[in-house]
Protein backbone atom coordinates (compact mmCIF):
# COMPACT_ATOMS: atom_id res chain seq x y z
CA UNK A 1 0.00 0.00 0.00
CA UNK A 2 1.39 3.43 -0.98
CA UNK A 3 2.11 5.68 1.97
CA UNK A 4 0.57 9.13 2.19
CA UNK A 5 3.83 11.10 2.55
CA UNK A 6 2.18 14.52 2.23
CA UNK A 7 0.89 15.24 5.72
CA UNK A 8 -0.32 18.38 7.50
CA UNK A 9 3.02 18.87 9.26
CA UNK A 10 4.90 18.50 5.99
CA UNK A 11 2.76 21.21 4.37
CA UNK A 12 3.27 23.52 7.34
CA UNK A 13 7.07 23.22 7.33
CA UNK A 14 7.22 23.45 3.55
CA UNK A 15 5.34 26.74 3.85
CA UNK A 16 7.81 27.98 6.48
CA UNK A 17 10.76 27.16 4.19
CA UNK A 18 9.13 28.96 1.25
CA UNK A 19 8.40 31.99 3.41
CA UNK A 20 12.03 32.04 4.61
CA UNK A 21 13.24 32.01 1.01
CA UNK A 22 10.83 34.81 0.10
CA UNK A 23 11.98 36.84 3.11
CA UNK A 24 15.62 36.44 2.08
CA UNK A 25 14.88 37.64 -1.44
CA UNK A 26 12.91 40.67 -0.21
CA UNK A 27 15.56 41.94 2.25
CA UNK A 28 17.25 44.32 -0.27
CA UNK A 29 13.90 45.95 -1.06
CA UNK A 30 12.23 46.26 2.38
CA UNK A 31 13.12 47.43 5.88
CA UNK A 32 14.71 44.56 7.86
CA UNK A 33 12.24 45.19 10.69
CA UNK A 34 9.29 44.66 8.32
CA UNK A 35 10.87 41.50 6.87
CA UNK A 36 11.51 40.01 10.32
CA UNK A 37 8.05 40.99 11.54
CA UNK A 38 6.45 39.53 8.42
CA UNK A 39 8.35 36.28 8.85
CA UNK A 40 7.41 36.01 12.54
CA UNK A 41 3.80 36.80 11.70
CA UNK A 42 3.59 34.15 8.97
CA UNK A 43 5.19 31.50 11.19
CA UNK A 44 2.61 32.33 13.86
CA UNK A 45 -0.18 32.07 11.29
CA UNK A 46 0.93 28.52 10.53
CA UNK A 47 1.00 27.68 14.24
CA UNK A 48 -2.40 29.30 14.80
CA UNK A 49 -3.92 27.27 11.97
CA UNK A 50 -2.82 24.11 13.78
CA UNK A 51 -3.20 25.27 17.40
CA UNK A 52 -5.86 28.03 17.74
CA UNK A 53 -5.11 28.50 21.47
CA UNK A 54 -1.64 29.65 20.44
CA UNK A 55 -3.39 32.33 18.41
CA UNK A 56 -5.34 33.56 21.43
CA UNK A 57 -2.16 33.89 23.49
CA UNK A 58 -0.42 35.62 20.57
CA UNK A 59 -3.37 37.98 20.19
CA UNK A 60 -3.24 38.82 23.92
CA UNK A 61 0.48 39.53 23.57
CA UNK A 62 -0.02 41.81 20.56
CA UNK A 63 -3.03 43.51 22.18
CA UNK A 64 -0.96 44.53 25.22
CA UNK A 65 2.44 44.99 23.56
CA UNK A 66 1.19 47.21 20.68
CA UNK A 67 4.04 46.49 18.19
CA UNK A 68 2.73 49.16 15.82
CA UNK A 69 3.45 51.79 18.50
CA UNK A 70 6.79 50.37 19.60
CA UNK A 71 7.97 50.09 15.97
CA UNK A 72 6.07 52.70 13.91
CA UNK A 73 7.17 51.09 10.64
CA UNK A 74 5.00 48.10 11.58
CA UNK A 75 1.85 50.20 12.01
CA UNK A 76 0.75 49.82 8.35
CA UNK A 77 0.70 46.02 8.76
CA UNK A 78 -2.21 46.29 11.26
CA UNK A 79 -0.91 43.19 13.03
CA UNK A 80 -3.60 43.15 15.72
CA UNK A 81 -6.44 43.30 13.19
CA UNK A 82 -4.86 40.71 10.87
CA UNK A 83 -4.23 38.33 13.76
CA UNK A 84 -7.74 38.73 15.18
CA UNK A 85 -9.50 38.17 11.85
CA UNK A 86 -7.33 35.18 10.99
CA UNK A 87 -7.88 33.60 14.41
CA UNK A 88 -11.63 34.09 14.08
CA UNK A 89 -11.63 32.35 10.67
CA UNK A 90 -9.49 29.49 12.01
CA UNK A 91 -11.85 29.07 14.97
CA UNK A 92 -14.89 28.83 12.70
CA UNK A 93 -13.11 26.32 10.45
CA UNK A 94 -12.13 24.15 13.43
CA UNK A 95 -15.69 24.28 14.78
CA UNK A 96 -17.10 23.30 11.40
CA UNK A 97 -14.67 20.37 11.03
CA UNK A 98 -15.21 19.06 14.57
CA UNK A 99 -18.94 19.60 15.07
CA UNK A 100 -20.28 20.27 11.59
CA UNK A 101 -21.59 23.68 12.65
CA UNK A 102 -20.52 27.06 13.94
CA UNK A 103 -21.68 27.59 17.52
CA UNK A 104 -22.17 30.90 19.29
CA UNK A 105 -22.42 31.33 23.08
CA UNK A 106 -25.94 31.86 24.42
CA UNK A 107 -25.41 32.49 28.13
CA UNK A 108 -26.95 35.46 29.92
CA UNK A 109 -23.70 37.46 30.13
CA UNK A 110 -23.03 37.15 26.40
CA UNK A 111 -26.62 37.95 25.46
CA UNK A 112 -26.62 41.11 27.59
CA UNK A 113 -23.41 42.28 25.88
CA UNK A 114 -24.83 41.56 22.44
CA UNK A 115 -27.94 43.56 23.32
CA UNK A 116 -25.77 46.42 24.58
CA UNK A 117 -23.95 46.50 21.22
CA UNK A 118 -27.36 46.67 19.55
CA UNK A 119 -28.31 49.63 21.78
CA UNK A 120 -25.03 51.34 20.84
CA UNK A 121 -25.88 50.88 17.17
CA UNK A 122 -29.34 52.34 17.75
CA UNK A 123 -27.79 55.45 19.30
CA UNK A 124 -26.40 56.29 15.86
CA UNK A 125 -29.89 57.63 15.05
CA UNK A 126 -29.87 59.98 18.08
CA UNK A 127 -26.16 60.80 18.05
CA UNK A 128 -24.99 64.38 17.77
CA UNK A 129 -21.75 63.10 16.16
CA UNK A 130 -22.54 59.96 14.17
CA UNK A 131 -18.95 59.32 13.07
CA UNK A 132 -17.76 59.10 16.69
CA UNK A 133 -20.65 56.82 17.61
CA UNK A 134 -19.88 54.53 14.68
CA UNK A 135 -16.22 54.41 15.76
CA UNK A 136 -17.28 53.57 19.33
CA UNK A 137 -19.43 50.71 17.98
CA UNK A 138 -16.48 49.39 15.94
CA UNK A 139 -14.17 49.48 18.96
CA UNK A 140 -16.71 47.70 21.15
CA UNK A 141 -17.22 45.08 18.44
CA UNK A 142 -13.45 44.43 18.52
CA UNK A 143 -13.71 43.89 22.28
CA UNK A 144 -16.60 41.46 21.78
CA UNK A 145 -14.60 39.50 19.20
CA UNK A 146 -11.82 39.17 21.79
CA UNK A 147 -14.50 38.14 24.30
CA UNK A 148 -15.83 35.48 21.91
CA UNK A 149 -12.33 34.09 21.21
CA UNK A 150 -11.66 33.71 24.94
CA UNK A 151 -14.91 31.84 25.55
CA UNK A 152 -14.43 29.57 22.55
CA UNK A 153 -10.76 28.69 23.00
CA UNK A 154 -10.27 28.48 26.78
CA UNK A 155 -11.78 25.05 27.31
CA UNK A 156 -9.75 23.67 30.21
CA UNK A 157 -7.80 24.70 33.28
CA UNK A 158 -4.39 24.65 31.61
CA UNK A 159 -5.49 27.04 28.87
CA UNK A 160 -7.07 29.34 31.45
CA UNK A 161 -3.88 29.47 33.51
CA UNK A 162 -1.76 30.01 30.38
CA UNK A 163 -3.91 33.00 29.45
CA UNK A 164 -3.67 34.45 32.97
CA UNK A 165 0.12 33.91 32.99
CA UNK A 166 0.59 35.80 29.69
CA UNK A 167 -1.70 38.58 30.92
CA UNK A 168 0.22 39.05 34.19
CA UNK A 169 3.53 38.91 32.30
CA UNK A 170 2.45 41.62 29.86
CA UNK A 171 1.00 43.92 32.55
CA UNK A 172 4.27 43.42 34.42
CA UNK A 173 6.15 44.53 31.30
CA UNK A 174 3.93 47.61 30.97
CA UNK A 175 4.66 48.50 34.61
CA UNK A 176 8.40 47.86 34.23
CA UNK A 177 8.66 49.97 31.06
CA UNK A 178 6.88 52.84 32.81
CA UNK A 179 9.16 52.49 35.86
CA UNK A 180 12.32 52.43 33.72
CA UNK A 181 11.18 55.46 31.75
CA UNK A 182 10.36 57.42 34.92
CA UNK A 183 13.78 56.92 36.47
CA UNK A 184 15.48 57.80 33.19
CA UNK A 185 13.80 61.21 33.38
CA UNK A 186 10.86 60.57 31.05
CA UNK A 187 7.65 61.64 32.79
CA UNK A 188 4.88 64.17 32.43
CA UNK A 189 4.54 67.12 34.78
CA UNK A 190 0.91 68.03 35.36
CA UNK A 191 -1.01 69.28 38.38
CA UNK A 192 2.36 70.38 39.81
CA UNK A 193 3.81 66.85 40.09
CA UNK A 194 6.02 64.47 38.06
CA UNK A 195 3.80 61.62 36.89
CA UNK A 196 4.72 58.21 35.55
CA UNK A 197 2.90 57.08 32.40
CA UNK A 198 2.70 54.09 30.06
CA UNK A 199 5.01 53.85 27.06
CA UNK A 200 2.20 52.70 24.75
CA UNK A 201 -1.58 53.16 24.70
CA UNK A 202 -1.90 49.82 26.52
CA UNK A 203 -0.47 51.59 29.59
CA UNK A 204 -1.85 54.98 28.72
CA UNK A 205 -1.75 58.26 30.61
CA UNK A 206 -1.03 58.31 34.38
CA UNK A 207 -4.70 57.77 35.29
CA UNK A 208 -5.12 54.85 32.88
CA UNK A 209 -1.83 53.28 33.98
CA UNK A 210 -2.83 53.52 37.66
CA UNK A 211 -6.21 51.92 36.93
CA UNK A 212 -4.61 49.13 34.88
CA UNK A 213 -2.24 48.21 37.69
CA UNK A 214 -4.89 48.47 40.40
CA UNK A 215 -7.28 46.22 38.49
CA UNK A 216 -4.54 43.66 37.88
CA UNK A 217 -3.22 43.39 41.45
CA UNK A 218 -5.99 40.99 42.66
CA UNK A 219 -5.35 38.70 39.66
CA UNK A 220 -1.60 38.78 40.34
CA UNK A 221 -2.14 37.90 44.02
CA UNK A 222 -4.55 35.06 43.12
CA UNK A 223 -1.93 33.71 40.70
CA UNK A 224 0.77 33.93 43.38
CA UNK A 225 -1.44 31.85 45.68
CA UNK A 226 -2.23 29.36 42.91
CA UNK A 227 1.28 28.67 41.57
CA UNK A 228 3.40 26.26 43.56
CA UNK A 229 6.76 27.11 42.03
CA UNK A 230 8.74 29.28 44.48
CA UNK A 231 10.20 31.48 41.75
CA UNK A 232 6.77 32.11 40.21
CA UNK A 233 5.23 32.83 43.61
CA UNK A 234 7.98 35.25 44.62
CA UNK A 235 7.96 37.03 41.25
CA UNK A 236 4.21 37.56 41.39
CA UNK A 237 4.25 38.88 44.95
CA UNK A 238 7.06 41.28 44.01
CA UNK A 239 5.08 42.37 40.95
CA UNK A 240 2.00 43.05 43.09
CA UNK A 241 4.03 45.08 45.60
CA UNK A 242 5.82 47.00 42.84
CA UNK A 243 2.57 47.96 41.14
CA UNK A 244 1.27 49.24 44.47
CA UNK A 245 4.25 51.61 44.68
CA UNK A 246 3.93 52.67 41.04
CA UNK A 247 0.26 53.58 41.54
CA UNK A 248 1.38 56.15 44.11
CA UNK A 249 3.77 57.92 41.71
CA UNK A 250 1.22 58.17 38.93
CA UNK A 251 -0.33 60.94 41.03
CA UNK A 252 -3.73 59.53 40.07
CA UNK A 253 -6.37 60.08 42.71
CA UNK A 254 -8.67 57.75 40.78
CA UNK A 255 -5.93 55.11 40.89
CA UNK A 256 -5.63 55.56 44.64
CA UNK A 257 -9.40 55.17 44.99
CA UNK A 258 -9.24 52.01 42.86
CA UNK A 259 -6.51 50.66 45.14
CA UNK A 260 -8.69 51.49 48.15
CA UNK A 261 -11.42 49.49 46.42
CA UNK A 262 -9.03 46.53 46.28
CA UNK A 263 -8.39 46.78 50.02
CA UNK A 264 -12.12 47.01 50.66
CA UNK A 265 -12.89 44.10 48.34
CA UNK A 266 -10.13 42.02 49.86
CA UNK A 267 -11.80 42.30 53.26
CA UNK A 268 -14.80 40.40 51.88
CA UNK A 269 -12.70 37.26 51.47
CA UNK A 270 -10.32 37.69 54.41
CA UNK A 271 -10.95 35.43 57.38
CA UNK A 272 -9.00 37.50 59.90
CA UNK A 273 -10.54 40.87 59.11
CA UNK A 274 -9.17 42.74 62.14
CA UNK A 275 -5.61 41.73 61.27
CA UNK A 276 -6.17 42.66 57.62
CA UNK A 277 -7.54 46.09 58.59
CA UNK A 278 -4.57 46.72 60.87
CA UNK A 279 -2.12 45.66 58.15
CA UNK A 280 -3.91 47.89 55.64
CA UNK A 281 -3.73 50.91 57.95
CA UNK A 282 -0.02 50.31 58.61
CA UNK A 283 0.60 49.96 54.85
CA UNK A 284 -1.23 53.18 53.98
CA UNK A 285 0.31 55.23 56.79
CA UNK A 286 3.81 53.91 56.08
CA UNK A 287 3.44 54.55 52.35
CA UNK A 288 2.19 58.08 53.01
CA UNK A 289 5.31 59.10 54.93
CA UNK A 290 7.56 57.57 52.28
CA UNK A 291 5.94 59.62 49.51
CA UNK A 292 7.75 62.80 48.39
CA UNK A 293 6.03 66.07 49.29
CA UNK A 294 4.71 66.72 45.77
CA UNK A 295 2.66 63.50 45.83
CA UNK A 296 1.43 64.11 49.37
CA UNK A 297 0.21 67.55 48.28
CA UNK A 298 -1.55 66.01 45.29
CA UNK A 299 -3.42 63.38 47.31
CA UNK A 300 -4.19 65.87 50.08
CA UNK A 301 -6.55 67.65 47.66
CA UNK A 302 -8.89 64.65 47.88
CA UNK A 303 -9.96 65.69 51.38
CA UNK A 304 -8.95 69.36 51.55
CA UNK A 305 -11.93 71.25 50.14
CA UNK A 306 -10.22 74.64 50.34
CA UNK A 307 -7.27 73.35 48.31
CA UNK A 308 -9.38 71.64 45.64
CA UNK A 309 -7.82 72.37 42.26
CA UNK A 310 -9.52 73.12 38.98
CA UNK A 311 -9.61 69.45 37.99
CA UNK A 312 -11.93 68.63 40.86
CA UNK A 313 -14.16 71.63 40.35
CA UNK A 314 -14.18 70.92 36.64
CA UNK A 315 -15.78 67.56 37.29
CA UNK A 316 -18.85 69.25 38.77
CA UNK A 317 -19.28 71.26 35.58
CA UNK A 318 -18.82 68.12 33.46
CA UNK A 319 -21.29 66.09 35.52
CA UNK A 320 -23.82 68.91 35.32
CA UNK A 321 -23.44 68.87 31.53
CA UNK A 322 -23.96 65.11 31.58
CA UNK A 323 -27.19 65.44 33.53
CA UNK A 324 -28.41 67.97 30.95
CA UNK A 325 -27.63 65.47 28.18
CA UNK A 326 -29.65 62.81 29.98
CA UNK A 327 -32.59 65.19 30.32
CA UNK A 328 -32.29 66.12 26.64
CA UNK A 329 -32.27 62.56 25.27
CA UNK A 330 -33.25 60.16 28.08
CA UNK A 331 -34.01 56.99 26.08
CA UNK A 332 -30.99 56.44 23.81
CA UNK A 333 -28.75 59.33 24.80
CA UNK A 334 -26.63 61.65 22.69
CA UNK A 335 -24.74 58.76 21.03
CA UNK A 336 -22.17 56.21 22.19
CA UNK A 337 -18.71 57.80 22.25
CA UNK A 338 -20.07 61.31 21.60
CA UNK A 339 -19.82 62.80 25.11
CA UNK A 340 -16.74 64.93 24.43
CA UNK A 341 -18.27 66.26 21.22
CA UNK A 342 -21.43 67.22 23.09
CA UNK A 343 -19.49 69.22 25.70
CA UNK A 344 -17.30 70.80 23.03
CA UNK A 345 -20.24 72.23 21.11
CA UNK A 346 -21.40 74.23 24.08
CA UNK A 347 -24.98 73.02 24.08
CA UNK A 348 -24.77 71.74 27.66
CA UNK A 349 -23.03 74.53 29.57
CA UNK A 350 -19.36 74.03 28.64
CA UNK A 351 -17.26 74.46 25.51
CA UNK A 352 -14.43 72.08 26.38
CA UNK A 353 -13.96 68.71 24.69
CA UNK A 354 -13.86 66.60 27.84
CA UNK A 355 -14.97 63.11 28.81
CA UNK A 356 -17.62 62.31 31.42
CA UNK A 357 -15.27 61.43 34.33
CA UNK A 358 -18.03 59.25 35.73
CA UNK A 359 -19.03 55.80 34.52
CA UNK A 360 -22.77 56.09 35.20
CA UNK A 361 -23.03 59.55 33.67
CA UNK A 362 -21.02 58.42 30.65
CA UNK A 363 -23.26 55.37 30.25
CA UNK A 364 -26.60 57.13 30.70
CA UNK A 365 -25.76 60.32 28.79
CA UNK A 366 -24.46 58.45 25.72
CA UNK A 367 -26.78 55.41 25.57
CA UNK A 368 -29.76 56.60 27.59
CA UNK A 369 -31.69 54.77 30.28
CA UNK A 370 -32.09 51.86 27.87
CA UNK A 371 -28.32 51.45 27.64
CA UNK A 372 -27.99 51.89 31.40
CA UNK A 373 -30.52 49.11 32.07
CA UNK A 374 -28.90 46.71 29.61
CA UNK A 375 -25.35 47.32 30.86
CA UNK A 376 -26.38 46.99 34.51
CA UNK A 377 -28.06 43.69 33.63
CA UNK A 378 -24.69 42.56 32.21
CA UNK A 379 -22.97 43.58 35.44
CA UNK A 380 -25.64 41.85 37.55
CA UNK A 381 -25.35 38.61 35.54
CA UNK A 382 -21.56 38.85 35.75
CA UNK A 383 -21.47 39.25 39.54
CA UNK A 384 -24.15 36.59 40.06
CA UNK A 385 -22.11 34.11 38.03
CA UNK A 386 -18.95 34.90 40.01
CA UNK A 387 -20.79 34.34 43.29
CA UNK A 388 -22.07 30.98 42.09
CA UNK A 389 -18.61 29.94 40.91
CA UNK A 390 -16.98 30.92 44.21
CA UNK A 391 -19.65 29.04 46.17
CA UNK A 392 -19.51 26.01 43.85
CA UNK A 393 -15.74 25.75 44.14
CA UNK A 394 -15.47 26.50 47.86
CA UNK A 395 -15.64 22.91 49.13
CA UNK A 396 -14.12 21.10 46.14
CA UNK A 397 -10.32 21.17 45.99
CA UNK A 398 -10.09 20.42 42.30
CA UNK A 399 -11.91 23.70 41.66
CA UNK A 400 -9.70 25.72 44.02
CA UNK A 401 -8.36 27.67 41.05
CA UNK A 402 -11.92 28.65 40.10
CA UNK A 403 -12.54 29.93 43.62
CA UNK A 404 -9.31 31.95 43.63
CA UNK A 405 -9.91 33.70 40.33
CA UNK A 406 -13.63 34.23 40.93
CA UNK A 407 -12.79 36.11 44.11
CA UNK A 408 -9.99 38.01 42.36
CA UNK A 409 -12.39 39.11 39.61
CA UNK A 410 -14.92 40.34 42.19
CA UNK A 411 -12.24 42.46 43.87
CA UNK A 412 -11.06 43.77 40.47
CA UNK A 413 -14.65 44.67 39.61
CA UNK A 414 -14.94 46.65 42.83
CA UNK A 415 -11.76 48.51 41.89
CA UNK A 416 -13.12 49.15 38.37
CA UNK A 417 -16.39 50.48 39.69
CA UNK A 418 -14.73 52.72 42.30
CA UNK A 419 -12.39 54.07 39.61
CA UNK A 420 -15.45 54.60 37.42
CA UNK A 421 -16.96 56.99 39.97
CA UNK A 422 -14.35 59.55 38.89
CA UNK A 423 -13.42 58.12 35.50
CA UNK A 424 -15.00 57.05 32.22
CA UNK A 425 -14.03 53.39 31.91
CA UNK A 426 -17.13 51.98 30.19
CA UNK A 427 -15.12 50.69 27.23
CA UNK A 428 -12.11 49.51 29.21
CA UNK A 429 -11.35 45.95 28.04
CA UNK A 430 -10.89 44.60 31.59
CA UNK A 431 -14.66 44.46 32.23
CA UNK A 432 -15.23 42.23 29.23
CA UNK A 433 -12.05 40.15 29.40
CA UNK A 434 -12.89 39.09 32.97
CA UNK A 435 -16.50 38.43 31.93
CA UNK A 436 -15.26 36.14 29.15
CA UNK A 437 -12.94 34.31 31.54
CA UNK A 438 -15.87 33.89 33.93
CA UNK A 439 -18.01 32.32 31.22
CA UNK A 440 -15.04 30.12 30.27
CA UNK A 441 -14.69 28.92 33.89
CA UNK A 442 -18.40 28.09 33.96
CA UNK A 443 -18.12 26.09 30.75
CA UNK A 444 -15.04 24.23 32.02
CA UNK A 445 -16.84 23.19 35.21
CA UNK A 446 -19.95 22.10 33.30
CA UNK A 447 -17.90 20.08 30.82
CA UNK A 448 -15.95 18.39 33.61
CA UNK A 449 -19.15 17.45 35.41
CA UNK A 450 -20.52 15.92 32.21
CA UNK A 451 -17.27 14.00 31.77
CA UNK A 452 -17.42 12.76 35.35
CA UNK A 453 -20.95 11.49 34.77
CA UNK A 454 -19.98 9.86 31.47
CA UNK A 455 -16.82 8.17 32.79
CA UNK A 456 -17.79 7.60 36.42
CA UNK A 457 -14.60 9.41 37.49
CA UNK A 458 -15.48 11.56 40.51
CA UNK A 459 -11.95 11.75 41.89
CA UNK A 460 -10.10 14.96 42.57
CA UNK A 461 -7.50 14.15 39.92
CA UNK A 462 -7.91 17.06 37.51
CA UNK A 463 -5.44 15.68 34.98
CA UNK A 464 -7.34 12.41 34.68
CA UNK A 465 -10.53 14.30 33.91
CA UNK A 466 -8.80 16.55 31.38
CA UNK A 467 -7.25 13.52 29.70
CA UNK A 468 -10.74 12.14 29.19
CA UNK A 469 -11.78 15.26 27.29
CA UNK A 470 -9.72 14.26 24.28
CA UNK A 471 -11.29 10.81 24.26
CA UNK A 472 -14.78 12.28 24.40
CA UNK A 473 -14.00 14.77 21.60
CA UNK A 474 -12.67 11.95 19.44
Amino acid sequence: MAQNWLKEDHIMWLGVVLVAIAAGISVPFLSPVIVIAGFVLLVNLFLIAKYPIWGLLAYLFVFLYRPGEVYPELAPLRIEMMLGVFLLVVLFVHQKIKTGKISLPADSITISLAVFLLVMLLTIFTSIEKTETLNACKEFLKILIFYFLIISLITNRKRFIAFIAVYCLMIGKIAFDAFKSYFSGSYVTTMGIDRIFGQTSAGGDPNSLAATMAITIPIVIASAIYFRNVISKTSLYVLGASMTILIAITGSRGGLLAFSGILLGGLIYTRHKSIAILAGVVLLVGSWFLLPDQYQDRYRTMVDVEDANETSSGRIVIWTAGVKMIADKPLLGIGAGAFAWATGRGNYGTRKYVQAHNLLIQLTATTGFIGLAVWLSFLFNFLTRLRKLARRARDDYKYRWVSLYSKAFVVSLIALFVAGLFGHNLYRYNWYMMAALTVAMTNIIQNKELLEEATGDESNNIDSIEATEKKLEA
